[in-house]
């Protein structure tokens, strides 16, 4: 049946005003609380800092934060985390809850992390920090590195190591034959030896002497949000457990 044309008009006046009003009218919008993770400047330009940022960034995203994810030299980095200017360091060894005073480690680790020696001088066989012991090797290592700090001093003279600021120089520096051995997570030194493919840098005569130490990368929080803690486990697990964390991992070693 047809409707009088004053209720025809009504509606279509409706529908006018309707459409105005959503117009009119933003579409809510959800803010998520800003979480800040510092990590080395190093490790976020690499394909672990990829995948670092994308594993996080989900974690955080099902827990309703948003990550922002910051990268720093390595003691700065530290500073701002320990003090709080920062949420949290998002990737330390699991020993590193040992030495820290206000961070705490996420029991459940992002991955498993390697650290070698590299060489230039044939015949440089290394496992181990033990493998250095007694011997007369200039090594130099990554300012800032905590599990390289606590280890060399021990097996290494003082005057025979040193840090440096860059991995781009302290690799030049080896490969000039200024230094004998270099200690890097391997996925450092396989990022920047790409850099060096690019830009036609010769780095031939380098190569891996040995690894030094296998160990887990850990998220770690400040004391302040202890509380997050376990869900960032729990969650963690769940995306381990659905491939998340694999597929993440391909995806960021992709992206080189």
């Amino acid at each position: 049946m047809d409707l009088p044309y004053d209720c025809e008009f009504f509606n279509i006046l409706l529908m006018m005003l309707v459409a105005l009003l959503m117009i009119a009218l933003p579409y809510p919008s959800f803010t998520f609380e800003k979480i800040v993770l510092i990590g080395s400047e190093d490790t976020k330009a690499s394909s672990t800092g990829r995948l670092l940022n994308l594993i996080y960034t989900e974690v955080f995203r099902r827990l309703g934060y948003e990550l922002q994810y910051i990268g720093y030299p390595n003691e700065r980095a530290n500073l701002m985390a320990e003090n709080g200017t920062v949420d949290g360091e998002i990737q330390r060894a699991a020993s590193y809850e040992k030495v820290s005073k206000n961070l705490l480690k996420v029991e459940e680790p992002s991955f498993s992390v390697s650290v070698a020696a590299y060489a230039v001088t044939p015949g440089i066989v290394l496992d181990g920090w033990e493998s250095l012991k007694d011997t007369d090797y200039i090594v130099e290592y990554r300012r800032g590195s905590k599990v390289a700090a606590s280890a060399l001093p021990t097996v290494v003279k003082p005057e025979n190591l040193s840090t440096s600021s860059t991995v781009e120089l302290r690799l030049k520096k080896l490969i000039a034959g200024r230094t004998d051995i270099y200690i890097e997570q391997e996925h450092v030194v396989e990022e920047t030896l790409s850099k060096f493919d690019k830009a036609g840098f010769d780095h031939s005569t380098m190569y891996q002497a040995g690894i030094m130490w296998t160990g887990y990368s850990h998220l770690y929080m400040h004391k302040k949000h202890a509380a997050l803690l376990p869900k960032i486990t729990e969650v963690l697990k769940a995306m381990k457990h659905e491939g998340l964390v694999e597929y993440y991992k391909k995806t960021a070693e992709k992206a080189q």
